[in-house]
């Protein structure tokens, strides 16, 4: 019975590491996806800025100013919404990966808790 106990502690804590690595590994790839589209959404903002002022420095008129101006809006919103829908999708797939690794948690501990109950109810047998 110890061995039979020992043997399933010693799986719980392999296992338990295990997740934690998972979990760690999933952690980390979510941070670099985000600092990437961080970076990209912070270059686009630049590219932006150095258009505005390109499009304020040859403007010929108020009119074409403010039109360039406009159209340089409008680019900025498809881009802020594109980055959104991803970054919405990349956050959506991270909590499906992380709601398996609990339900698998869950599960093992479950069954664990089951296995030492029936060690027990066989040493007070």
């Amino acid at each position: 019975m110890n061995n039979e106990f020992m043997e399933m502690v010693n799986q719980f804590n392999e296992n338990v590491f295990a997740s934690a690595k998972r979990i760690g590994e999933l952690n980390m790839r979510t941070f670099e996806q985000l600092a990437s589209k961080q970076a990209k959404v912070m270059n686009e903002c630049f590219e932006s800025s150095a258009k505005q002022v390109e499009v304020l420095t040859t403007a010929k008129d108020y009119k074409d100013a403010v039109s360039a101006q406009a159209e340089l809006l409008k680019a900025c919103n498809a881009k802020f919404l594109a980055n959104l829908r991803e970054t919405t999708e990349m956050l959506t797939a991270m909590r499906d990966e992380m709601s398996g690794l609990v339900e698998e948690a869950v599960k093992y501990t479950s069954d664990s808790v089951e296995k030492a109950g029936e060690l027990v109810t066989k040493k007070a047998a």
